[in-house]
């Protein structure tokens, strides 16, 4: 496994051997980082050809469909398990599935796990974000998460990242943990 120390932009590198190696981590110090990044990632998942699935358990898919969009992507669905458990005013449509909690990962990985069987093309998920699905679950339930998703992703031929908002709570060895799942991993400081 190798591991990128990135600034201001990803880096090429870890897009490409994402397309590769198939499960990343990216790690990422201060969430406006990754925010400032997202339309740099979002233009290399479409140039690609990849048809987009992000689940967030840390921003409402409001916001991700407005990042989404300035990108031009079209081709994208969105599992939120934020939205539904603060807004009883949400709409569901064919681009947004709405989970009533970030603790439901076992409604989170069936319909992940249906999405990737029934696309033939390669979808490229992005998971967002591990530090906030650790509020509401445990770290075996994590892992087990990250194992289950990261091995359907494989057996799909899918890309998939992980991303980790740091911060001190996060045990090294829980890292160490679900870096045995992971081919490439990157830093955003």
């Amino acid at each position: 496994m190798r591991v990128y120390r990135m600034e201001n932009v990803i880096k090429s590198d870890f897009i490409e051997r994402m397309t590769d190696d198939g499960v990343g981590m990216l790690f990422v110090k201060e969430r406006y980082k990754l925010d400032e990044m997202a339309m740099e990632l979002l233009s290399r998942v479409k140039n690609k050809g990849y048809k987009l699935i992000y689940v967030t358990s840390s921003l409402p898919a409001k916001n991700i469909e407005e990042k989404i969009q300035k990108a031009n992507l079209t081709d994208y669905f969105i599992i939120d398990s934020v939205t539904a458990n603060v807004i009883d005013d949400y709409q569901e449509n064919s681009k947004n599935l709405f989970i009533k909690s970030p603790g439901d990962l076992t409604e989170v990985s069936i319909n992940l796990e249906s999405m990737l069987k029934k696309n033939a093309e390669t979808l490229f998920v992005v998971i967002d974000s591990i530090t906030s699905f650790l509020i509401y679950n445990s770290e075996n339930e994590i892992l087990r998460f990250i194992h289950f998703t990261s091995s359907i992703a494989r057996s799909k031929k899918s890309k998939l990242v992980f991303i980790v908002i740091q911060n001190d709570g996060l045990s090294k060895s829980f890292l160490d943990k679900v870096r045995s799942f992971i081919d490439e991993e990157a830093i955003i400081e």
